[in-house]
């Protein structure tokens, strides 16, 4: 909770009606309540310190339902489009549990989803692909995600320890209260009623803060997935253009730091308006969704694959110099060009175009970037399905 001092213009919470008559009544004890008097003044202190926590505490309530709405609202629209699932049934037999299709019941399914690309990913990670793909991304994320958790851990402790102690102070008031009963002071009334006031604020606080802890950590998940979709590309997977250039200068930076080298990587898809033209965009996607996972298979681990934008893709090659990125993108065209793409029962030929490059010391990321895509353009000038580097 910010220790920020309220501005001149705001409001302070008005005092209790019970507090401030029990401090006029303070202002004339008796002379048998000495020690009372000194209690009680400890006690008034106490509530008007726990009254202004609650003023303050309810002021990051409203701000947390006021985004909890936002987010209800999203989740409302969120569950009109899943309800369009229903749409698709999945055939399991009630006698032997076992999923019985037709030849075109999983090209459906995919059309769907296809068209619905949106719920599939926004709505459809789950924790452990969440972990997953944020290693493949990098140790930023990591960190990221551990800085964000260390300070609710702290908060949670220190609100649990605060409890604690709100707690052993109404144990204490009780005690008072029974002391000053047992010995017929006329204040008995008066403390029972801000005793009494007291515990129920106390626990309308604690309420808030479970209710404060469960927004946190509801908001908390809504941005790590939030940053992964930012960070990946929903049709395909792979890492996005925003992405694969903050690991462009990541690594350039590496090597400049290690005297070491990398490549990258740029392919186009031939032809692929024509794809879009005769098929349709789904077969399109289709298509795309396809070579993301061929290239996907012929990378390294270290290697970071990309959809750069539109039909391209980026792959980068830590530690590879030019020949070696040469093979590895002759590798690709092979896998792609030899192994037609299946959609709705036709054979989709493809083919692609690379240009390659490698890094050289003193260039820029945008130099380099422009002579992969000058190679690129001599490989489609040349004929396409081929490969091109410096």
């Amino acid at each position: 909770m910010s220790s920020r001092k309220p501005e001149s213009g705001s409001k302070l919470p008005k005092k209790d009606a019970v507090l401030k008559r029990a401090e006029q009544m303070l202002l004339d004890p008796s002379a048998s309540g000495v020690d009372l008097v000194a209690e009680y003044q400890a006690l008034a202190a106490s509530y008007r310190k726990l009254h202004n926590k609650l003023h303050k505490t309810l002021l990051i309530s409203d701000s947390y339902q006021l985004q909890t709405k936002e987010l209800a609202i999203q989740l409302e629209r969120s569950l009109l489009k899943m309800q369009q699932l229903r749409e698709v049934a999945l055939p399991i037999c009630m006698y032997c549990h076992k999923i019985h299709t037709s030849d075109d019941y999983w090209e459906r399914l995919e059309t769907y989803f296809a068209k619905h690309v949106d719920i599939l990913f926004s709505h459809g990670i789950c924790p452990d692909c969440v972990k997953t793909a944020y290693g493949k991304l990098g140790e930023r994320a990591s960190v990221q995600k551990q800085a964000a958790s260390a300070p609710a851990g702290g908060k949670a402790g220190q609100k649990k320890s605060g409890r604690s102690g709100d707690d052993e102070s109404l144990r204490e008031m009780r005690l008072l209260l029974e002391r000053v009963a047992a010995d017929g002071n006329p204040l008995t009334p008066e403390i029972e009623k801000i005793i009494n006031r007291y515990a129920k604020l106390q626990s309308r606080f604690d309420k808030i803060l479970l209710i404060s802890d469960t927004y946190q950590s509801q908001l908390m998940d809504f941005n790590l997935r939030l940053d992964l979709m930012a960070r990946t590309d929903l049709l395909t997977g792979l890492s996005g253009r925003w992405e694969m250039a903050n690991c462009l200068d990541i690594e350039k930076s590496r090597s400049e730091r290690h005297n070491s080298t990398f490549s990258i990587i740029l392919a186009d898809v031939d032809q692929f308006k024509s794809i879009n033209d005769s098929l349709g965009h789904l077969a399109g996607d289709r298509v795309l969704r396809e070579i993301a996972a061929r290239i996907n298979s012929n990378c390294r681990v270290e290697d970071i694959p990309a959809r750069w934008g539109g039909d391209e893709f980026m792959l980068l090659l830590p530690e590879t110099n030019l020949r070696h990125a040469a093979i590895v993108a002759e590798k690709i065209a092979r896998s792609v060009s030899e192994s037609p793409i299946i959609w709705e029962q036709q054979d989709i030929l493809v083919s692609m175009s690379f240009g390659v490059g490698e890094y050289k010391a003193g260039n820029s990321i945008n130099q380099l970037i422009q002579e992969v895509d000058n190679s690129l353009y001599a490989a489609k000038k040349a004929g396409r399905n081929r490969v091109v580097s410096e």
